[in-house]
């Protein structure tokens, strides 16, 4: 592509002749273009009576879910703001564990809107320092909204903002029972004195079988291996644990290698040679009277069964980031090298034991040295179930996360965002710190707020003017105390109806929109290049 000559000048090439270039109006109505259908993908997924997703990957495999941070990831997006607004989505993902659907909503509800007041002639960047402005102004409202929470005493809080995250996800009557589990265990990882929950210690198995109320909680660290010998002890108590990252037996040559042996005496050598290497590795576990042996590589048969006959458990091909639970809540260290192993690098446990879960066998590690480990193992009737039931799980435990650590929730049920949409509309008319072609801006963002809200009403099958009607009435009186209960499918209190979501969610889908959609204005030229054709 050549750059305009001047007169008498040579054209100068400065992009490849096969770059395509878009810039003007028109890029800003290709890039709201994309944010909406984008969003409106993911709406009809919003709220407890939100609809499901099918997708089918390259592959052929199929996934049903209405998780948003799901469908996002599965979607295979061509478009470049697209893609901006899927990592956007991923954004809000870590940051708050929740609430990516409702980000991709907030940004293709107010780019469409943006999109008509540059048509109106408001210049993008007027937009965006608008929203600077509202932003700030937004978040304090939103903790005006909010109340502290005391995390260990109001435990129906906290099931209720468990609850919300698993409203969408999982059938109304396992709810309960999951966000009792996910509030256990997150009450067990939770780290007073750091002020810090860490979801790493929380393992999650699926086993298919039986059904969700099925599910249950190990306080301890639960794998999904057998010990390797039938001989071994299947139970230990107050066992001494060693974790061993090598194979305990004879290290194969890197090449392909033969050995010439003359004689069967030699033969019987070798073999007795083999014996007395991996009987040399063992002693040093018998020496140190270590119980259970959690190994992350291969042991030998040999080693089997002297390890069996000294009554010691083991189990081999231990994933490394179950070495790294066990590790953590026994007390044991990682070790690289078996000849290394000493006294202190071993851990504690009240009990070990081998149980059959489903058709599998799995070992189970409780009252461990340190508490905070735990694990869940959820059943289910088929891997479509176990899946969508963990990915509600991690959103449970996220949200818990959110709220142990920021002690502040929200009330949900749209009340919230139906609440800020009603404030910053009031705040626009009456402030002068906006000017008018920015109090245009603010009342478009405070009639996107409200498409969270009427996304809910809308996939609950209710009438959408009468109900909207309705929650803004009652909101005009009394901003983020009335919701829309889908379930029941009428305007609610919110916290009366124990209706919350966490303070972090709603404040980082605010930001996280914001930022989005201020990048996305600001883009006036597209310059794509051809991809490389594969030979």
């Amino acid at each position: 592509m050549a750059a305009p000559p001047t007169a008498g000048a040579i054209p100068v090439l400065i992009l490849r002749e096969d770059t395509s270039r878009e810039r003007g109006r028109q890029v800003l109505h290709t890039n709201v273009a994309a944010a909406t259908a984008l969003a409106e993908i993911v709406k009809t997924t919003l709220g407890p009576r939100g609809m499901n997703k099918l997708m089918v990957d390259s592959l052929g495999d199929i996934i049903i879910t209405n998780d948003g941070a799901t469908i996002l990831d599965e979607l295979d997006v061509a478009h470049p703001t697209a893609k901006l607004i899927v990592q956007a989505s991923k954004s809000q993902d870590y940051t708050a564990g929740d609430g990516t659907t409702s980000v991709v909503v907030l940004i293709g509800e107010f780019l469409s809107r943006a999109d008509k007041l540059v048509d109106k002639g408001i210049h993008p960047i007027i937009i965006t320092n608008a929203l600077k402005k509202i932003r700030k102004k937004l978040l304090e409202f939103l903790d005006e909204l909010a109340w502290e929470v005391d995390v260990e005493k109001d435990k129906e809080t906290m099931i209720n903002a468990a609850i919300s995250a698993l409203n969408s996800k999982l059938p109304e009557e396992e709810r309960r029972y999951f966000a009792e589990l996910a509030y256990e265990a997150a009450l067990a990882a939770y780290d007073r004195e750091r002020n810090y929950l860490d979801p790493d210690l929380i393992s999650i198995i699926q086993k298919e079988g039986k059904t969700l109320k099925d599910t249950i909680l190990v306080k301890g660290v639960a794998i999904d291996k057998k010990i390797v010998h039938p001989e071994m002890p299947k139970i230990k108590h107050n066992a001494r644990i060693a974790l061993i990252n090598q194979n305990i037996e004879i290290e194969k040559a890197d090449v392909t290698s033969n050995i010439t042996l003359d004689s069967l005496e030699a033969l019987a050598r070798l073999k007795e040679k083999e014996k007395e290497q991996i009987e040399k590795m063992v002693k040093k576990l018998i020496d140190l009277k270590v119980d259970v042996l959690f190994c992350q590589r291969g042991i030998s048969d040999a080693a089997q069964d002297i390890l069996a006959k000294n009554g010691i458990m083991a189990v081999r091909r231990v994933r490394r980031k179950d070495m790294r639970l066990i590790s953590r809540a026994t007390g044991a260290k990682i070790v690289s090298n078996i000849e290394d192993l000493r006294e202190e690098d071993l851990g504690e446990a009240g009990l070990v034991e081998q149980r059959k879960v489903g058709e599998d066998q799995m070992v189970f590690i409780e009252k461990p040295k340190f508490e905070g480990a735990t694990t869940i193992i959820i059943r289910g009737a088929s891997k479509h179930v176990t899946d969508e039931a963990e990915r509600a799980l991690q959103d449970a435990i996220n949200a818990l996360k959110d709220v142990f650590e920021d002690k502040k929730v929200v009330p949900g049920a749209g009340a919230t965002m139906m609440g800020l949409a009603i404030l910053l509309r009031d705040w626009a008319d009456k402030t002068e710190d906006l000017n008018g072609k920015e109090k245009e801006v603010a009342r478009a963002f405070a009639e996107s707020l409200e498409a969270i809200p009427k996304a809910i009403i809308e996939n609950a099958g209710k009438d959408v003017i009468d109900t909207m009607g309705e929650l803004r009435q009652k909101t005009s009186k009394e901003p983020g105390a009335w919701g829309f209960d889908a379930i029941e499918g009428k305007v609610i209190k919110a916290k009366d109806k124990g209706l919350i979501d966490p303070y972090r969610v709603v404040a980082n889908i605010i930001s996280t929109a914001i930022e989005t959609a201020s990048t996305i204005l600001r883009i006036d030229e597209i310059i794509a290049s051809k991809p490389k054709e594969e030979k």
